[in-house]
């Protein structure tokens, strides 16, 4: 797709600001944690002294804490949407996930080393919530890779990580008065051996359902070399959905496709993925961000109320025969979206439908990037619900790398995380 037009049209401050990333992330190699982090009103950010532990001294008042839920009536066609981006806060070792918490104004960020901050968007002040840095292994696609909080017991929240020994975990912990993660609350959910370091997935979820959604990568390595992806039998290469008020440590929905254990794994409730990297909800839609192996990534659009579903990786990458050609791919539930390892594309960084007040004409766009290239796309369906989509040829935000993760904070306003310590919000230009 030939997007140069676009590059030009959103370049707006974008440019200035690569450029101030690139030579933040050059004094940052090897890993040395920066000093503070530090929240500024400009897209430069802003120095300050050392500290023990991440501070803010600087903030702008976030949007409104109001959401919109309905598209407006009139919808303005996705290249005439002008985007930009502020930083919040710039800082942090390796912010994978922003979130919000229900009933509480701050922003949940999650350093992928081990450690869950609150940074409160009005006073610029942080909290620690959650230190288990001495509990993960933080290397490469492994660490501190999901956050969620329960809508429905908003002191319970549930953390996804990589375990010393490789494995994944998945534990709950209560908040306390404070907002703050009691230690001894912890309770194990789920331990998970895994056969290689990559493709862990990361993402964990309350649904509409009130139930929990976790995904995992098919195990790592290269071209499903484990066969997990066309196995349900095995936790590999799935989204599971898991019952925390039904059992100990969890029960199994009764309409999870395998709930018998017949064919498949109680567990699951969707498989045939390569490395779900972030999904998100937006009422019953379940939107994923898959991430391919040599030549295509693609967006996959599901039914929340509809388990069963097979993406069918690694028969397919994408809509394309991966494994054998020719191949049948009738059996499996095709991407809404793909796009091809060009102009530096590497990498899908799954994203979230904007209801934030901020941006009238963005509501109910899906948003999504690229991690290599930091592109930030978007896509909707149409007024009638037919599930046809706009073929973003326009870039909102031509190079905002490496991205990633995307996050809803309060009032549904969207950030931006990019691996180099930088959070952003996205505003209208």
């Amino acid at each position: 797709m030939n997007r140069s037009g676009a590059l030009v049209r959103f370049g707006l401050t974008i440019g200035s600001v690569a450029v101030a990333v690139v030579l933040g992330a050059c004094a940052r190699s090897g890993g040395t944690p920066p000093a503070s982090i530090v929240v500024v009103t400009s897209t430069v950010p802003a120095t300050t002294s050392a500290a023990t532990s991440p501070n803010v001294t600087e903030t702008t008042q976030p949007a409104p804490i109001t959401t919109v839920t309905t598209e407006p009536e009139v919808l303005v066609p996705l290249a005439d949407i002008d985007l930009d981006v502020e930083l919040v806060a710039d800082g942090f070792r390796q912010p994978i996930l922003a979130t919000a918490r229900a009933g509480d104004g701050r922003l949940f960020v999650v350093d992928q080393p081990g450690v869950v901050y609150a940074l409160d968007l009005g006073t610029g002040s942080t909290t620690v919530v959650l230190d288990i840095a001495d509990e993960v292994l933080f290397s490469g696609e492994q660490g501190l890779l999901g956050v969620a909080f329960d809508p429905a017991d908003v002191d319970r929240m549930v953390v996804h990580y990589s375990a010393r020994d490789g494995s994944t975990t998945i534990v709950e912990y209560r908040l306390d008065v404070a907002g703050v993660a009691d230690p001894g609350s912890r309770t194990e959910i789920l331990a998970l051996g895994q056969p290689a370091s990559n493709h862990n997935g990361g993402m964990v979820e309350f649904g509409p359902d009130g139930l929990l959604f976790v995904a995992l990568g098919d195990g790592g390595g290269a071209n499903d070399q484990f066969d997990n992806g066309q196995d349900p039998t095995t936790l590999l290469g799935t989204i599971l959905r898991l019952d925390l008020d039904a059992g100990d440590p969890y029960g199994i929905p009764a309409d999870n496709p395998f709930a018998d254990g017949v064919g498949g794994a109680p567990e699951v409730w969707a498989w045939g993925l390569r490395n779900p990297w972030r999904f998100s909800f937006d009422g019953t839609d379940l939107w994923v961000g898959d991430v391919g192996q040599a030549a295509w990534e693609e967006i996959d659009l599901l039914d929340a109320t509809q388990p069963g579903t097979n993406a069918g990786w690694p028969l397919l990458e994408g809509t394309h025969c991966f494994r054998f050609e020719p191949c049948d791919r009738d059996p499996f539930a095709g991407p809404v979206f793909e796009y091809f390892h060009d102009g530096g594309r590497c990498s899908v960084t799954g994203g979230v439908v904007y209801r934030g007040s901020a941006i009238p004409a963005l509501i109910g766009t899906y948003l999504f990037g690229d991690y290599c290239s930091g592109e930030v796309w978007g896509l909707r369906t149409d007024p009638a619900e037919t599930r046809i989509f706009t073929d973003p040829n326009d870039v909102f935000l031509p190079s905002l790398g490496p991205l990633t993760s995307f996050g809803v904070g309060p009032g549904g306003e969207v950030y931006l995380l990019q691996s180099i310590g930088l959070v952003w919000r996205l505003v209208g230009a």
